[in-house]
């Protein structure tokens, strides 16, 4: 390579400060190996960094579409809980807090749990048999509000212990805060991950970057007594990471939508119902992957490009003045 180098390059034509590339200058072969360090080996790098920050900008999104779908379900519906109460009718007094919601504006559907249903929802903790017919098991009532006028939630919840006895307002805000809590951890978790995989792509393309620059140190002194300009050998190492950047990036933007596709099918043949299934959604995501969120991985190629490029750049122009 180095001969070519030598045999290449026409000093005619230089101006006499020398800082103008003869135009042969432009068609010297590219001064970064695809070999070595700087070659295939700084691609599958590339890549497994690209394929680890799809996972992690995936997990942000599926994080946040279950704590929007769950919260959305929340903030539609509340319960009324009806405990018995010795020497009260309990019926008497379902019928009182059902006249109540009636009477109230924002509700849109009420429901209410029979004996029957109260007693299946314990079962999966109590068992089925005689033991939860003799509980003083409490009564539901299924409240669905109306989101874009809603009730007075603290003035119904007042009313209803004032006039129902044994009656409570359930508004699930406490389910919902630990829910977002939670969220705003997973989510600074992941975005934390993004930093250190940017922070660690941007450590490897400058050590590479050092590598290729010293292990072709004569090569480059050549090409600068010849008349290349500095700009001139940073761009041709620039074009080298950009390539890499790009190539790593959609090879890991590929793969991470292909986990998360695969990932999406098996929940869905797994997913489960009710409060299981919300759980098992906000942990594996089983809301779905929607065509926005694969046009959100597209970032991560495109930010390993930029990142390859200006990292490369800098570090060029900082080791030129090195060795120079």
């Amino acid at each position: 390579m180095m001969k070519e180098l030598i045999a290449e390059p026409d000093v005619e034509g230089m101006d006499e400060g020398g800082k103008r590339a003869p135009e042969r200058l432009q068609r010297i072969g590219r001064i970064m190996p695809d070999s070595g360090v700087t070659g295939h080996t700084l691609t599958i790098v590339m890549t497994i960094m690209c394929y680890l920050a799809c996972l992690a900008l995936g997990a942000l999104i599926l994080i946040h579409t279950a704590i929007f779908n769950w919260t959305s379900d929340i903030t539609r519906q509340v319960t009324v809980v009806v405990h018995p109460t010795e020497g009260t009718d309990i019926e008497v007094e379902i019928q009182k807090a059902v006249d109540v919601l009636l009477e109230t504006q924002g509700i849109t559907s009420i429901n209410t749990l029979s004996l029957d249903d109260a007693a299946a929802l314990l079962e999966p903790w109590l068992g089925s048999g005689d033991l939860i017919s003799e509980l003083p098991i409490p009564r539901l009532i299924e409240v669905g509000i109306d989101r874009e006028a809603q009730p007075d939630l603290d003035a119904l919840g007042l009313r209803l212990s004032a006039e129902v006895t044994g009656a409570s307002l359930d508004t699930h805000r406490r389910w919902q805060q630990q829910l977002v809590r939670m969220a705003g951890t997973l989510r600074l978790i992941g975005y934390s991950v993004l930093f250190l995989i940017s922070f660690t792509t941007v450590a490897i393309i400058v050590y590479a970057t050092r590598a290729a620059m010293y292990s072709n140190r004569d090569i480059v002194e050549v090409l600068h007594l010849v008349g290349a300009e500095d700009r001139f050998i940073a761009s041709q190492i620039q074009r080298h990471f950009l390539k890499l950047g790009l190539k790593g990036g959609l090879i890991g933007a590929v793969a991470g939508a292909i986990t998360f596709t695969v990932l999406n099918l098996w929940i869905e043949s797994e997913s489960s119902g009710g409060l299981d299934g919300a759980l098992d959604a906000m942990a594996t995501g089983s809301y779905g992957f929607s065509f926005v969120s694969y046009l959100l991985l597209l970032l991560i190629p495109l930010v390993a490009t930029l990142i390859s490029l200006v990292t490369a750049r800098l570090a060029v122009i900082h080791i030129l003045n090195e060795i120079l």
